[in-house]
């Protein structure tokens, strides 16, 4: 999948790179255990969770990981919930994009819906005693089973309101992504529309039913400066930092975060360079070939940081 090499992060690694973003005083929105993968094909997952709510307390809005649950048993979910730092707010996201056992396997390749549901349903069941845990499940619409996305917004309904304490819980609906909003995208995105477009979205109580309304593309016509390099760090298996989360073959590889530190990565002169070339609306390497996401946008803060961060590098006059 995505024809790139991926592996699972050694424990020393992980723990080396959480204590660097300690030690540099770092603060993010939130942290995802996860890239280009399923984390709980990881045997210390919960572990990783529990070490993150510990050592990041007060510097994170909350811990994730997405997950299509199939690995996520009772006895996982009882270690996970158990061994956390409850005062870190925690979202697991499961990724189903189906609601009937035909559809799962045409989408997912293999047939597991009844086991995912089992584990979800535990894991809710289990929210009240040992949460409070944020639960989302995902739908991604497309050829495949668009057909199934009502029912789906149904199930999931009944479902959270039978298990209601302990936590949210979230039904979103996302449109495909065609290689980066390649060719493609915009039929997906078409298909997207026509099928969500009557769907009641909004919050009530304690579940939120969303759907995704602005394009995660940008039109190549006219690109702006994407915020991933802004704001989407990635931390590979290996340690190594990555500018953007769509940067599948890790074209812009800053360097092992768990021995340099984050922050002299982060704000270092390849990144500032990748930033600066952004703003002038220059995208080269990796990014030429990307739409750019729209998740993020930058503001004044962001261009000025940048622009005072390439003047004390000695990138600008």
């Amino acid at each position: 999948m995505h024809g790139v090499p991926k592996g699972l992060m050694p424990w020393d690694v992980y723990t080396a790179v959480v204590d660097h973003l300690v030690a540099e005083d770092c603060h993010f929105d939130h942290l995802i255990l996860q890239w280009l993968g399923d984390p709980s094909v990881h045997e210390r997952l919960e572990d990783m969770v529990a070490y993150a709510s510990r050592q990041l307390r007060g510097r994170l809005g909350y811990l994730r990981f997405d997950t299509n649950g199939i690995l996520l048993t009772p006895p996982r979910v009882d270690k996970l919930l158990a061994g956390r730092d409850r005062a870190m707010p925690l979202l697991v996201v499961f990724t189903l994009d189906a609601v009937t056992p035909g559809t799962y396997a045409r989408v997912k390749g293999r047939e597991h819906l009844a086991r995912v549901r089992r584990n979800i349903r535990y894991l809710l069941s289990r929210r009240d005693a040992l949460g409070p845990v944020d639960v989302q499940v995902q739908f991604v619409v497309q050829p495949g089973n668009a057909h199934e996305a009502r029912a789906f917004l149904e199930y999931w309904t009944d479902t959270f309101r039978c298990y209601s304490g302990g936590g949210h819980g979230e039904i979103l609906f996302k449109p495909l992504s065609v290689d980066g909003g390649g060719p493609g995208q915009a039929a997906a995105d078409a298909l997207y529309r026509r099928t969500v477009a009557s769907f009641p979205v909004g919050t009530r109580g304690a579940l939120t039913v969303s759907a995704w309304t602005d394009d995660p593309w940008q039109a190549p016509a006219g690109r702006s400066a994407c915020a991933a390099p802004w704001f989407t760090p990635v931390i590979r298996h290996d340690g190594h930092l990555v500018m953007c989360c769509a940067d599948l073959r890790s074209e812009l590889d800053l360097g092992h975060a768990g021995e340099l530190g984050f922050r002299a990565l982060w704000d270092g002169a390849r990144a500032t360079a990748v930033r600066l070339a952004h703003l002038a609306g220059r995208f080269e390497g990796a990014c030429a070939g990307c739409g750019g996401i729209n998740w993020y946008a930058i503001g004044p803060s962001q261009v000025e940081t940048t622009r005072r961060r390439a003047v004390e590098l000695g990138l600008t006059g």
